[in-house]
């Protein structure tokens, strides 16, 4: 008798979270964005209401002391499509290094991660931001690559 549909789920979350702790160089113990991407995040994000916008988190994962921290450092912005509750963009273009993660906007002021936005998770990178109305560094929620919030991190 075959697994049901939800134990698959399961299973394969598990798997993938496995895969990820033993082969991952891109694991950290917290996450630094520096100053100027902030106001960058913020800018952008002003600049696209009433409508979403997204771009791509830049840095890489650095040993202070005994931890390992992500530091983002800067932001990939490319071409997308947007409207009030979502984007749409191609990867075709995407750097193939130092890209960690996304950073999007939620023009509703919910910074909640939905199912789609799981799915954007999931697919670039380990390190997610949801920025809210008013777009100020208080509305940013960070999430990691399975849609958990992360709240080891520094502004």
């Amino acid at each position: 008798m075959g697994l049901g549909r939800k134990a698959q789920r399961l299973l394969r979350r598990v798997s993938e979270r496995l895969h990820d702790w033993f082969f991952s160089s891109a694991r950290f113990d917290r996450a630094r964005i520096e100053p100027e991407v902030i106001a960058d995040i913020c800018a952008l994000a002003r600049g696209s209401y009433p409508k979403e916008m997204i771009a791509f988190l830049t840095g890489a994962v650095r040993q202070e002391g005994t931890e390992r921290v992500l530091v983002i450092d800067g932001l990939y912005v490319k071409g997308y499509d947007a409207n009030e509750n979502s984007t749409f963009f191609t990867t075709h273009d995407l750097p193939m290094i130092g890209v960690q993660g996304t950073v999007h906007s939620h023009p509703s002021g919910n910074v909640r991660a939905s199912g789609a936005d799981r799915q954007l998770f999931a697919k670039h990178g380990w390190f997610h931001l949801i920025i809210g109305r008013p777009y100020t560094r208080e509305t940013i929620a960070s999430y990691d690559k399975y849609g958990e919030r992360i709240d080891t991190i520094e502004f």
